[in-house]
């Protein structure tokens, strides 16, 4: 086995950094309740806040699959342009923000019961946990490719360190000591990712010398090589993923006021565009270097040939973006699993103590599901296709009609997530018969064609859920 240690260096030093400051912020403010544990008591500042919103979308997705494996495999205005439609997307939560913030809601389940009743709460909880594990999967596959480009060691083996390190992150003091390690992170990300970019391209002498050795098609514009549909899926798949993503939920319930709010949501995007405006063009550049290298190991390859500082920065920043995006999501399916499910269910008097025990106990037997799920999908950016399929269908549309649309009934939201989960998980998990056609082709448009109809044709006027609804939004 060839270690390199420098890299491997790089990456113990960071989970060090991050397990130290976690494990500060948990040990100033422990969590005491639920609501610490959740939504870090309702207290925290723009930067923070901003910063662990960023942290949050930017995982290890950006560079094993996603925006990095768009610009390698088809081009770099595809991945360009997956990654502006994308950062457009988080204004959209501006719209939200005041609502969920004076709800305090610490799940998406929380705000469909008041809105439509209990089976839409159950439903969408069990959705939100099979996407939310199978987005800690790939976080986990990432780390898994980290470790094996350091170390040579087996990327199972690794994948099982990346397990028990990011377990152990979420576990200490739920969002407090995650968002203080992911707003430190996400500063650093952007920093790692401009370095990494300037020395490949200057490597190649410019953009120019890029472009003279770049495969054919992969600088044409607007999609490369990349099948309309293809882009069309991952793009608007991933655009509603983000804007009803129950991670942002909680993190705009976590904020101290309306202000705070808005000024962390564009904190939030001017970091995610920086971070993916890089990673899409580096993945079109790294392809450059290894042309037949699979694409989810382009980033900590080049990472291991490059000079060492800059290797080290990368690599880094590789763990940077894993390990935070891997704790938020394992800790919010938690979250439902325990508050929409377990408590419903099995522990109804439980008291704040024994919720908390829950969510820990529950993050270490989800995290275990997520590693044996990675192992169903061929590769990072066939697992972000079936979360974003997932959960854009089945979630988004009936989370913003609850919040903006007073004409919307609980059948229609009930059809709406139905159809979204059944079409997916159908096409998913049958190997996508039609044309292997994506998922969110499919289910986004039928989830949200069921909400408009199926509502307009049950409304009779306000229920009594409605109006007590909206009376405690605007008390």
């Amino acid at each position: 086995m060839n270690i390199n240690w420098m890299l491997l260096g790089a990456v113990v030093v960071y989970i060090g950094v991050v397990i130290c400051v976690g494990a500060v912020a948990s040990k100033r403010n422990p969590a005491k309740d639920t609501k610490d544990m959740v939504l870090a008591g309702g207290q925290l500042g723009p930067i923070v806040l901003g910063g662990t919103m960023a942290a949050t979308w930017v995982g290890g997705g950006t560079i094993t699959g996603g925006s990095l494996a768009v610009g390698a495999d088809y081009g770099v205005f595809p991945a360009l342009g997956y990654t502006l439609f994308s950062c457009l997307a988080p204004l959209l939560l501006y719209v939200i923000a005041k609502k969920v913030n004076r709800r305090g809601a610490m799940t998406v389940g929380s705000i469909f019961e008041d809105r439509y009743g209990k089976f839409a709460k159950y439903f969408s909880a069990v959705v939100i946990v099979l996407a939310y594990v199978g987005t800690a999967s790939y976080q986990f596959k990432a780390f898994g490719n980290a470790i094996y480009v350091c170390t040579g060691m087996n990327i199972d083996v690794a994948m099982v360190v990346g397990v028990i390190i990011i377990t152990s992150i979420a576990m200490m003091g739920g969002m407090r000591s995650v968002a203080v390690t992911d707003c430190i992170s996400a500063i650093f990300v952007v920093f790692a990712m401009v370095i990494a970019l300037t020395v490949s391209v200057g490597a190649l002498n410019g953009f120019e010398g890029v472009v003279e050795r770049a495969a054919e098609g992969t600088a044409s514009f607007p999609l490369g090589n990349m099948p309309a549909l293809a882009w069309l899926a991952l793009t608007f798949g991933g655009t509603m993923n983000i804007i009803g993503d129950q991670n942002f939920i909680q993190r705009l319930s976590s904020g101290k006021n309306d202000k705070t709010l808005k000024k962390a949501i564009f904190i939030f995007v001017g970091i995610i565009l920086a971070v993916m405006i890089c990673s899409s063009t580096l993945g079109w550049v790294l392809r450059v270097y290894y042309p037949d290298l699979e694409s989810s190991l382009l980033f900590f390859t080049y990472a291991s040939a490059v000079s060492p500082i800059v290797g080290m920065l990368m690599v880094a920043c590789g763990a940077a973006l894993i390990l935070t995006t891997a704790n938020s999501y394992l800790l919010s399916a938690t979250t439902s699993g325990v508050m929409d499910l377990w408590l419903v269910f099995v522990d109804k008097n439980a008291t704040e103590k024994r919720k908390v025990w829950y969510i820990r106990a529950c993050l270490v037997i989800f995290a275990v599901i997520a590693f044996v799920m990675c192992r169903f999908f061929p590769n990072v950016l066939a697992i972000q296709n079936y979360v974003y399929a997932l959960y854009s269908s089945a979630i988004t549309p009936a989370l913003f009609a609850a919040l903006l649309w007073k004409g919307v009934t609980k059948q229609g939201a009930v059809a709406s997530i139905v159809s979204g989960t059944v079409i997916t998980l159908v096409n998913e998990f049958s190997g996508k018969p039609i044309n292997g056609i994506a998922s969110a082709i499919f289910a986004i448009p039928v989830s949200v064609l069921l909400l408009y109809f199926v509502s307009k044709a049950t409304y009779k006027g306000p229920t009594e859920m409605d109006k007590s609804f909206f009376a405690d939004e605007e008390a």
